[in-house]
Parts: C-alpha cells; sequence; structure tokens
C-alpha cells in the first residue's frame, strides 16, 4: 500500500514544487500533465472532453474507458530514437481510444512535420518511409483515434490544414487545444475533489507549478472584466461573442462582462450596472481590423467551425464586422469566442473606472461583491 505525503509549505516568490523535481522545461509540464491524468482518472475524462476527443454526454460516464486506460509519457515505440510522443493515452482495449499529444510551452508551436510523423507518416524526406509503417500499425484497430497539438497559441491554420488534408482517410482525427483550456479543468476539478486527497494536492501543486515556472504570463489573469455597452451586450448574449483591444489580456480563462448603466432597463436580464454573468473563453483569435471589415469569417479557422457555438460564432462576426465598419478601428483587434453565459445569480459592483488589462480570479468574482481596482499589467 502507498502511505499518505503532506507538504507543509510556506508561500513565497518560489515555492518548493513536488513538480519541479523533473525540471523546469517543456518536457516536466507535460509530465505533470500525465502524471495528473494517471491518478484521476476524473480530471483525464475531463480533459479528452474539453479538447474534443470525447463527447460532453450528461450523465454519460464513460466507464470502459475509466476502468482501463494506460498513459505513456516521451513514449518512444516505433518511432525511432529522434522521435517522442509527449503523452499518449489508450484506453478501452485494442479496439478502444487513443490519443497521442504534441505538446509546447511558451510560443512555440509544433509544425505539419510533427504532427504526421506520429500518425501516418511525414513526406518532408527526413525520415525512413518504413518508419511511417510502423507508425501506422501502432494506431491499430481502435475506433477513435486522436492526434491533439496542445500549445499556449492557438494553432497555426495553415499547419491544420495541411494535416488535415493527409490525415483525410486514415480514421485519425486532429484536435486543437491550448493551455488556458487545461487550467480550466484543472482549477474546476480540484474545486469538486475533496481537500486532502492525492489528487487535490497534485492538482494544486499543477496549478502552482505551471504559474510560476514557465512562460505563461497571459495565463495569470483568470477572468477578464471588461466593460460592454448595450450594443456589444446583445453580441454577448445573442452570439457569445467579444471584441477587445490591443491593450486587453490576450488568453484569459474567462470573461466577466461589466454592464454599464445604459444596459440596464434595455438589455434583458439586466438590473443593475456591474459584473451578473460569465463566460469560458473557447477560443481567441487576432484578426486585422481591414480583413475583418471586408470577409468577417474568414477570421474563423476549421476548429472554429466544427465547434457547436459555430451558428453564433458566424452571427457573432457579421455584427462585430458591422461594429467596425462604424468606428475607427485600425490594426489588429482579438477575438474572443465564448461559452454559453451564466448567471451569478448576484451583481458584483466595481471600480468606477475599467482600466484595459482589469483583471480578477474566478475565486473573488464567486465570494467578494466588490472588486479592488489594480495597476493595469
Amino acid at each position: 500500500m502507498a502511505a499518505p505525503i503532506y507538504f507543509h509549505k510556506e508561500p513565497r516568490p518560489h515555492t518548493v514544487n513536488v513538480y519541479r523535481l523533473v525540471g523546469r522545461n517543456e518536457d516536466a509540464l507535460t509530465y505533470a500533465l500525465g502524471h495528473l491524468m494517471a491518478i484521476d482518472d476524473g480530471f483525464m475524462l475531463e480533459v479528452l472532453k474539453s479538447v474534443g476527443v470525447l463527447q460532453k454526454v450528461q450523465g454519460k460516464q464513460y466507464k470502459a474507458y475509466r476502468e482501463n486506460y494506460t498513459v505513456y509519457l516521451q513514449e518512444q515505440r516505433d518511432s525511432g530514437p529522434s522521435g517522442r510522443r509527449d503523452i499518449v493515452i489508450e484506453a478501452g482495449g485494442p479496439r478502444g481510444l487513443r490519443v497521442v499529444v504534441e505538446a509546447k510551452i511558451g510560443r512555440g508551436r509544433p509544425d505539419a512535420c510533427q504532427l504526421l510523423r506520429y500518425t501516418v507518416g511525414c513526406d518532408c524526406g527526413r525520415h525512413r518511409p518504413e518508419a511511417a509503417e510502423r507508425i501506422r500499425q501502432t494506431w491499430g484497430d481502435r475506433k477513435e483515434k486522436f492526434i491533439v497539438a496542445l500549445t499556449r497559441d492557438a494553432l497555426d491554420s495553415e499547419v491544420s490544414r495541411r494535416v488535415l488534408n493527409k490525415l483525410g482517410g486514415s480514421g485519425i482525427e486532429l484536435r486543437t487545444a491550448q493551455w488556458h483550456q487545461i487550467l480550466t479543468v484543472a482549477l474546476d476539478r480540484r474545486r469538486r475533489v475533496q481537500g486532502d486527497t492525492p489528487q487535490s494536492l497534485f492538482l494544486g501543486e499543477f496549478l502552482n507549478f505551471f504559474r510560476e515556472h514557465y512562460e505563461m504570463n497571459t495565463y495569470q489573469a483568470e477572468v477578464m472584466v471588461k466593460k460592454v455597452d448595450p450594443r456589444n451586450a446583445e453580441i454577448y448574449f445573442d452570439d457569445y461573442m467579444y471584441v477587445g483591444s490591443s491593450k486587453d489580456i490576450q488568453l484569459p480563462l474567462y470573461f466577466a462582462p461589466y454592464f454599464t448603466k445604459q444596459c440596464v432597463g434595455k438589455v434583458p436580464g439586466i438590473e443593475s450596472a456591474g459584473i451578473s454573468f460569465i463566460s469560458r473563453v473557447i477560443r481567441v483569435r487576432q484578426v486585422r481590423v481591414d480583413a475583418l471589415r471586408e470577409n468577417p469569417e474568414s477570421a474563423a479557422d476549421y476548429e472554429i467551425r466544427a465547434d457547436r457555438h459555430w451558428e453564433r460564432w458566424q452571427h457573432g462576426l457579421h455584427a462585430i464586422a458591422e461594429l467596425a465598419r462604424d468606428g475607427q478601428w485600425t490594426g489588429l483587434v482579438p477575438l474572443y469566442f465564448l461559452s454559453e453565459p451564466a448567471s451569478l445569480n448576484r451583481t458584483v459592483v466595481g471600480p468606477a473606472q475599467i482600466p484595459p488589462g482589469f483583471k480578477t480570479t474566478l475565486f473573488d468574482l464567486l465570494t467578494k461583491d466588490t472588486l479592488v481596482k489594480e495597476a493595469p499589467p
């Protein structure tokens, strides 16, 4: 049997962390993620749902996967010494599920060769043809097969297009995900599990390790707060979108609109100025204003179009394009593709002036009635 272990630590700028034992590079972070999925089947399932591998079906438990799964870290099986799959998850037996995760930290993003090499083989000329055949055999006769590109910034659309074209007919599907989705799952999971369990301990260690040691400052803000007028409020409620400015947080986990006084009485459900709804940020795309005005849907890549919210987002892109045509916008603007607004069942107020980059934490938003103004980042 395993003995319980307790960590007694005092908060300070660089706190000792159990995951720090394996380093501070890309491998260390993927080891940490793989370890969490291995010790907590609930976390594993929520990650796979978040990145689009498993469907979010109410009441479905995926027992066959939870009771029979294996996590491989830095796997080299059939790919040779120069190729390592960051994380491989196999579940449900030889005809079940296989997921290969290619993860990058900071600004790094995989190219098409890296993703194809672990799926159907790359024709770049740098790898042996027989190696590609061995890799294809590794996937076997599984019914569900996925390659996931996990990055901080969204995967380049041209890379996605090339990989999707090559995967056609193989039965392997491409999914792109960003680290903020993993953080969202970890935050939600930690709130649900008991505080004295190994799962809770390691979830906390993972969150602290991630925030302290990686080039992920854009994730420090769990919730981005922005003042919203009636026109933007309509886009938020009807189309699950928001358009920001170059000074706004690039990749928040959540978006909380601060409804202005002008919204009261004009926007259904808004009875007072402040924050009364919140949405998860699903995707963020930087788009040139001139392209947005001319062809709004050019901002949507494959993953956005494949999402179940696409019809709403599609309408939202055109509504935001109308705002752009009416305004004096220039350069690049961030488009936030959001989940369905969720009510806080209360109104949180803040400072009279909400500066660019204003942020808070989900914990504060759920527990406090007034937000304190902080200096812009």
